[in-house]
């Protein structure tokens, strides 16, 4: 999966329920990318399937209907999305959410709160190996 050419910005999609959440995100990442949100990990995996993919997911864990461990499960078992960098946002402090997390496929994982420019630092890295493949 590549990044959109240079005249195109990147779309992320930010997986969260918690609205507060979703709309700071939106509003943070808008300045750098288009964004995308969804409340749950059904919506999120029709639209990673769908005819315009992402270029990089933020996932929470906890959500109704299909929670961020069966979103990665998910993503992870499709080839399609191998390369489909995916930056996990948790409340969980726990190392063996977090190993869980990066064995599942996870890209990176940050705990809630956060710092929002270390987020925007991990974006950036991830976005621009992807340019460069």
């Amino acid at each position: 999966m590549r990044v959109r050419s240079s005249g195109n910005q990147p779309t992320i999609l930010v997986v969260d329920d918690d609205e507060m959440m979703r709309t700071f995100l939106e509003g943070f990442l808008g300045t750098r990318c288009s964004v995308r949100a969804r409340a749950n990990g059904r919506e999120a995996l029709e639209e990673v399937r769908g005819a315009s993919p992402p270029d990089l997911v933020i996932l929470d864990l906890a959500m109704p209907e299909v929670d961020g461990f069966e979103f990665l499960a998910q993503i992870r078992a499709n080839r399609l999305f191998d390369g489909l960098p995916i930056i996990v946002l948790s409340g969980s402090e726990q190392s063996e959410v977090r190993v869980r997390c990066l064995k599942e496929g996870a890209d990176d994982f940050l705990v809630k709160p956060f710092n929002p420019e270390e987020l925007g630092a991990r974006v950036d890295n991830l976005l621009r190996r992807l340019a460069r493949q």
